[in-house]
């Protein structure tokens, strides 16, 4: 009886605690200092050398929750060959408003040129892999 006491107690308390995603999130200063900086390109000069794809998202976005299983399977996958990004757009609107983000989730796949790809909403992980393959990996 006690230890189903204390199994819900626990059970109760880690509910209310906000789980991490598993992908990194980007703030403007970490955008800026990994993606693009905005404040010195005012047009689309990617930082780094890694392919990225940027999750545009929110907390109560269920098509969201869906995707990020897929999402961190790529980030598996392709460890050290691809970088995944998580962008809250309650939290950074500025970030959407640049990458003209109208529905969630919006992913944006960036190859290492100056250029990117939207993919809007749900889509399931063997999409998301050729989507992977066409735009970073083609050979």
């Amino acid at each position: 009886m006690i230890l189903t006491l204390c199994f819900m107690v626990s059970l109760i308390a880690t509910a209310n605690k906000p789980v991490a995603s598993g992908l990194q999130e980007l703030d403007v200063k970490a955008f800026k200092e990994k993606v693009w900086n905005i404040d010195k390109n005012k047009t689309f000069v990617r930082e780094g050398r890694l392919p990225i794809i940027l999750d545009f998202s929110a907390t109560w976005c269920q098509p969201c929750k869906r995707i990020l299983p897929h999402l961190l399977a790529l980030q598996e996958k392709y460890k050290g060959k691809l970088l995944i990004y998580e962008i809250d757009v309650d939290k950074t609107p500025e970030l959407a408003q640049r990458f003209k983000v109208e529905g969630m989730p919006t992913l944006i796949f960036i190859p290492n040129t100056n250029s990117f790809k939207s993919l809007l909403g749900y889509k399931e992980y063997n999409e998301l892999d050729a989507a992977v393959n066409s735009l970073f990996f083609k050979k």
